[in-house]
């Protein structure tokens, strides 16, 4: 929200609303830009983040009178998070058209955008991290718990992979696949998130190069996980030491049952019809990441309850699925239940899907390590501040938070938060009604609901018929193309 301390005149540009002016030019005219600072973003931010976000840090640090102060340059971040494709260059000449539409148009902004790149550098990421936070944990405060039909909270694990820009700061810290020959890829970056089944919000995720194995990531996550939890993943994740570990820790497992575990059923106490308690014993060697200390702190022995499932597919097909986990009580915990909460597993893809395509994280722009991770928590930031939204619209609306559309709810709070922007700050009223008009129009847009639908792994367009980079840029030279329009490249 932004304040009005007179209603004498005003100037209104389409990004930063109404923004209050008077007589004294110079003075105002900065005073506007460092306290206005992106309304239309700020008036869903205000309602989401916490009370403090804005306020200067206390150790001073990133403190001193700029253009560009930490609200700003955080609420700009944001924007060009939310607006994929957004440049550097579009965020400053924001800043510049604010500026130029002023009675007395001031010259105290560059149109470089080295000013705003270095105001980026200097967020800290602590705080970024506490943003997020404080969005999920939001988000979990609000869940009605009636609403769904395990008693207790359910955490999703996944991980995926995404590019970073090909420079000599980033093959350092992220080197490229090693399946790609020398200077002919990009650097990439490996990360596991845990997500909440119930609001589809970020809780936390790890990082590293991509030759980390995701399994060392998610132990990292560890200490994330609340007791009472229930970490729910596919069959990577099924491993001794997960299993065991986060069971001390007070968190149960449902994972998908690793291809080289036995599939026997004959063995073992029998709870039902192919549900069996089962024990396994602790491998002599410890598992990888883990040390002879920490290997040793494990139990020799675990009980774990198998499980396989048929389900019944369209067109008569019939699925099996083995499980593995440690809900033991097959009275409070039965097959149908674990079945139903691990069929949910799938929406971590989706979540996934939604911050890589959607909000296009999938490549990242930033040049150095540093700023990779804070574009990273950005995008989380955003991907969280929108399902904020859509959990909000759900609640009002009595409408499944399922059901609700990532992207229409992106496009709806874009437009609405413009048209709430330009209403003066006196009209609570009419903002307020406009906000749950915002929250109505989400609500209306539901996806079809279509259980059961196949989301197999492959591509339907075909990119171009261009032959793949296989020596560095500088020995490539181009021969003349074939009748086949196969260009052929030879070292020079």
């Amino acid at each position: 929200m932004y304040i009005c301390i007179n209603t004498d005149m005003y100037t209104t540009t389409e990004l930063f609303g109404k923004i209050h002016t008077c007589k004294k030019p110079l003075a105002t005219a900065r005073d506007s830009l460092r306290r206005q600072p992106l309304s239309q973003l700020e008036a869903l931010c205000d309602r989401k983040f916490p009370s403090s976000w804005a306020q200067l840090n206390p150790t001073k640090v990133n403190s001193r009178e700029r253009v560009y102060t930490p609200k700003v340059t955080t609420l700009a971040f944001l924007a060009q998070t939310l607006t994929p494709g957004s440049s550097c260059r579009e965020a400053v000449r924001q800043v510049q058209g604010l500026y130029a539409v002023l009675p007395h148009a001031l010259s105290g902004v560059s149109a470089d955008t080295s000013p705003y790149c270095q105001a980026r550098g200097r967020l800290e990421l602590d705080r970024l991290v506490g943003l997020r936070r404080h969005l999920a944990d939001r988000m979990e405060a609000n869940v009605p718990h009636e609403a769904f039909p395990w008693p207790r909270p359910v955490k999703v694990v996944d991980g995926t992979c995404f590019n970073l820009p090909d420079t000599p700061a980033n093959r350092a810290v992220y080197p490229q696949s090693q399946d790609q020959r020398p200077d002919c890829g990009f650097p990439q970056m490996r990360m596991v998130g845990v997500f909440s089944l119930q609001t589809g919000g970020c809780i936390a995720h790890r990082e590293a190069a991509y030759r980390t194995s995701e399994g060392a990531l998610f132990r990292q996550l560890w200490p994330e996980l609340q007791p009472a939890d229930i970490a729910v993943g596919d069959r990577l994740f099924d491993a001794y030491g997960n299993l065991a570990g986060l069971l001390h820790r007070e968190v149960d497992t449902i994972f998908r049952l690793h291809a080289n575990r036995p599939k026997d059923f004959r063995k073992g106490r029998a709870l039902g019809h192919l549900d069996r308690l089962c024990t396994l014993t602790k491998p002599a060697k410890p598992a990888a990441g883990w040390t002879h200390v920490e290997w040793a702190t494990l139990p020799d022995t675990l009980t774990v309850r198998k499980l396989k499932i048929r389900v019944r597919e369209p067109k008569g097909r019939v699925k099996k699925i083995l499980l593995i986990t440690t809900l033991l009580d097959p009275v409070r915990w039965p097959k149908e239940l674990i079945l139903l909460i691990y069929r949910q597993r799938w929406n971590v893809e989706l979540f996934l899907d939604d911050i890589k395509t959607t909000l296009q994280m999938d490549i990242l722009s930033c040049r150095t390590p540093a700023m990779a991770l804070k574009e990273l928590e950005m995008h989380l930031i955003a991907y969280n501040l929108t399902r904020a939204i859509m959990q909000e619209a759900a609640l009002t609306c009595h409408v499944p938070l399922a059901r609700l559309s990532f992207k229409g709810t992106l496009d709806t709070m874009r437009q609405f938060s413009h048209a709430i922007a330009r209403l003066p700050i006196r009209y609570r009223r009419k903002r307020r009604a406009l906000y749950a008009q915002m929250l109505s129009t989400i609500a209306n847009d539901l996806v079809p609901l279509r259980p059961g639908r196949r989301e197999p792994r492959c591509l339907k367009r075909r990119p171009k018929a261009f032959p793949f980079m296989t020596k560095p840029r500088r020995q490539m030279k181009d021969l003349p193309k074939s009748s086949r329009r196969k260009a052929k490249y030879v070292s020079p």
